[in-house]
């Protein structure tokens, strides 16, 4: 970062690019949820740690509060009333 111009660049783009690597981080979000089953299932990583563990957890918490399975069970069901299999 030397000279003005490469400070500049530098104070606007860190921010972004912190905020795009949390948003990447695996650990921020514990895992990721599988579609089309009965129950929540988190698939966490394989190198997970504790953090990330814990996210997972309140992950599949919030999917049981936020009733997430009877929402997609529900859009679904609407979607075969409305459009039948032929």
């Amino acid at each position: 970062y030397s000279g003005i111009a490469g400070k500049l660049a530098a104070v606007l783009v860190l921010k972004p690019l912190k905020k795009f690597k949390k948003k990447m981080d695996y650990t921020e979000y514990g895992g990721a949820p599988l579609m089309g089953i009965a129950q929540p299932v988190i698939k966490a990583h394989g190198s997970s740690n504790p953090k990330a563990f814990m996210n997972a957890i309140r992950q599949a918490r919030n999917f049981v509060q936020q009733e997430v399975i009877a929402d997609i069970r529900a859009g679904l069901d609407k979607i075969n009333l409305e459009h039948p299999a032929e």
